[in-house]
């Protein structure tokens, strides 16, 4: 008995401290690192790993949202802001954050309209991560981007923007700006963030791109434009000095016509040409890409598999890098295509 008393006590011990983590979701009072649990109703605070806070905010107005953030904090450095499904929230204006600041903040599905200047202040040394889609956004204070330096990616997502937005920051990795209202990319677009890694532009009913836009990005990896109605590429529109360029997503996006030199440096890499007009694979645009080892996906695309394809389909060598699922405009796989027709035919 004298060795089992510790042990129960031991026990004990464990499970308060296991309930510290979950005590918020319960409706009482929370132990520290998080604030009172009534004081922050209706939104909630856990804990991950013992000290990295989260607030859960659901269904939350304006008014709300700043009482809660108004209440006694007694630490200010949380790990994550998880606000979802507030309708009532339009806006989110300086001070309605308080003095807490977030190292990854998402605000989702919500009626949020506008950003105002310094709502997210608290957090210019510390957010990694804004997350801001599916909302209804049509302002945001982009010329503060530079003061965020900490952040690395960049969600707006679904929202309401109808220009392409001043982006300025040596930290920014990551942006996404798909289905929004944005028809343009200006040629010096990207010139304010020199490290940008991935570029998601969904949806956006984009008509061109300016050759040299995407020239200087010298760490670009990925660009994602599908989606949009760019019906013909230009030479050089894809143009960049990266080497780490490895994926060029421009599925349903109307192409009939891409002129040779459009699509450069993408070397080992994968090109989703996927449900477009295509009608021809013409050898002077696509035999540098298959030579480079990139991966081409020509799936629905209505091509006439004529002559022009002779060059392709006699070399198995290039032909294995064309994806298995393209087809002529008959159905019937490339893949499938008799060489010997072609060699004396053509």
């Amino acid at each position: 008995m004298a060795l089992l008393f510790p042990l129960v006590v031991l026990a004990l011990a464990s499970v308060h401290g296991g309930c510290a983590e979950s005590s918020s979701r319960e409706g009482g009072p929370r132990e520290l690192p998080c604030p009172n649990a009534e004081d922050i109703s209706p939104c909630e605070c856990t804990l991950y790993n013992t000290y990295l806070m989260t607030m859960h905010c659901s269904d939350v107005d304006n008014a709300e949202l700043a009482r809660v953030f108004s209440a006694h904090f007694p630490f200010t450095e949380f790990w994550h802001l998880d606000t979802r499904r507030s309708e009532r929230l339009d806006v989110l204006r300086e001070g309605d954050l308080g003095v807490v600041s977030f190292e990854y903040i998402d605000i989702t599905a919500s009626g949020l309209k506008e950003v105002q200047a310094k709502a997210l202040s608290q957090s210019y040394s510390t957010v990694k991560r804004i997350g801001l889609s599916d909302n209804q956004i049509s302002s945001f204070p982009f010329d503060e981007l530079p003061l965020f330096t900490s952040l690395s990616q960049l969600y707006l997502y679904s929202n309401d923007l109808d220009h392409f937005p001043q982006l300025e920051s040596e930290y920014l990795t990551m942006v996404s700006l798909s289905f929004n209202r944005v028809s343009e990319i200006p040629v010096d677009g990207f010139k304010g963030v020199p490290n940008l890694e991935i570029f998601y532009f969904e949806g956006n009913n984009l008509r061109q791109i300016t050759p040299g836009t995407f020239a200087g990005l010298q760490r670009l990896r990925g660009l994602y434009l599908p989606n949009n109605n760019l019906n013909h590429i230009h030479q050089g529109a894809f143009e960049t000095s990266s080497t780490s360029f490895r994926v060029l997503t421009l599925s349903s996006s109307h192409i009939s016509s891409i002129e040779p030199n459009a699509i450069t440096g993408l070397k080992g890499g994968e090109l989703w040409l996927d449900d477009n007009a295509l009608t021809s694979v013409d050898e002077a645009v696509f035999r540098p890409l298959l030579e480079d080892e990139v991966q081409i996906y020509l799936e629905g695309n209505p091509l006439a598999c004529e002559c022009d394809i002779a060059w392709l389909v006699m070399r198995p060598e290039l032909m294995s890098r064309i994806a298995d699922a393209a087809t002529c405009f008959n159905g019937q796989l490339l893949v499938d295509l008799d060489p010997a027709i072609y060699e004396n035919l053509c």
